[in-house]
C-alpha cells in the first residue's frame, strides 16, 4: 500500500487523507486528527469525516471509532480491490476492539500503540509511519 506521510498528513492509498490540519483533497476521504474539528466550510467535491461513525464512499467502507479522547481511528475496507487496514493513534481502542472489524494490517505513529499491541497478544501486521523526507 502506498503511503506517505509529511508533518501532520499522512496519504494511504491515492484516495484517503488523515489530516492534523486543513490540507483538505478534493475527491478523497478526508479523516481529521480529532473530533469536531470541521469547521471550515466544506466544498461540494470534499468529503471529510470529523466523528466517530460508519461512512461508505468512493467504493470504500470506513469505520470511525474514539474511546476515551477526541482522537479519531479508523478502519477502511476497499470493496473493489478487496483489502483493508487500520489506524490507531489511541491505545485504549484496543481494549475495545469489540467495536471494529479487524484488518490484516494497522498503522500506527506512537510507540505507545505498538507496546499496548504487544501487551494484548494481538498477532497483527503492525507498521509505524515514520516521516517522510521530500
Amino acid at each position: 500500500m502506498e503511503i506517505t506521510k509529511n508533518w501532520e498528513n499522512i496519504r494511504f492509498w491515492t484516495k484517503i487523507f488523515f489530516s492534523g490540519d486543513w490540507e483538505i483533497k478534493e475527491k478523497a476521504i478526508n479523516i481529521l486528527k480529532e473530533k469536531w474539528k470541521a469547521i471550515k466550510t466544506v466544498k461540494e467535491k470534499e468529503f471529510i469525516i470529523d466523528y466517530p461513525g460508519e461512512y461508505e464512499k468512493y467504493d470504500n467502507y470506513i469505520q470511525v471509532i474514539s474511546w476515551n479522547t477526541d482522537r479519531l481511528n479508523f478502519f477502511v475496507f476497499d470493496n473493489t480491490d478487496n483489502k483493508s487496514f487500520g489506524f490507531i493513534q489511541d491505545p485504549s481502542v484496543l481494549e475495545n476492539l469489540d467495536l471494529i472489524r479487524y484488518p490484516s494490517k494497522w498503522y500506527y505513529l506512537d510507540d505507545i500503540v505498538f507496546n499496548q499491541i504487544e501487551r494484548l497478544g494481538f498477532e497483527w501486521e503492525v507498521i509505524k509511519i515514520e516521516d517522510q523526507k521530500e
